[in-house]
Parts: structure tokens; sequence; C-alpha cells
């Protein structure tokens, strides 16, 4: 995740909330230093029952949302900094690029930011 010139005053640890197909998984706890490197791999797994053509399993994929929240660790409960929401079906099978925007970087999202975060919208 990056985020040029931002630093969070609380420097409490952060992580990473992906929910695809039903299923919600968090990464583990990192230093708040941008940038971001979440090192893991996450599985998703769905099968999409009495889906007889591809064509229906596109309209549930479109039907489903995508969700990714970067979150700060707080005692009480994370507290959200930022946050990106798409339909699956464009999650999974973006239009394609010409070029990646990075070198091995295949995919590059721009979140929305609440309202307290100190700067620019992370990607």
């Amino acid at each position: 995740v990056s985020c040029p010139g931002v630093y969070l005053t609380e420097k409490n640890d952060v992580y990473l909330t992906v929910c695809l197909l039903g299923q919600c998984k968090e990464t583990d706890c990192i230093p708040p230093v941008f940038p971001l490197l979440f090192h893991e791999k996450m599985w998703f797994e769905k099968v999409f029952e009495n889906a007889t053509d591809p064509i229906t399993v596109v309209e549930r994929l479109e039907k489903n949302v995508a969700k990714f929240r970067l979150s700060e660790l707080i005692p009480s409960d994370g507290k959200e900094l930022a946050f990106y929401e798409t339909n699956t079906r464009y999650f999974l099978f973006p239009e394609p690029k010409l070029t990646p925007s990075y070198p091995g970087v295949d995919r590059e999202l721009l979140m929305n930011t609440h309202p307290s975060f100190p700067g620019i919208a992370p990607k």
C-alpha cells in the first residue's frame, strides 16, 4: 500500500481486511510505515450452485461486492483508515491494460479515505 508523505500520528500497527466471495480475511498486523508491504497469500473459493452457464456466473459476480479495508489496530476495535469497494467481477477480471503501473504489480486500486486520514488516498 503506497501513500507518499503520509505519517500516521497514532503509530499503531495496521492491517488489511479483504472480503471476497462471501469470506473475509485479515492480514497480520505490521508497523504503520509507508509503503506498507503485506507479503501474504489469501485463498478464496466459491461454488455457484445451479449456475449452468458462464453468463450466470458473471451475473452473480457482478452482484457480489469485493471490499478492502485498511485499518489501524486500536484497543477497542479497528479504526478504518481507507477502503475500496467494487463488484467482484470487475476486481477479478478487470479491463486489460497495456503495461502495469509498477514492475511486478498487476493491479493498482485507489482507496477512499476516512475523513480523519492524514493525507492523500492510498493505492
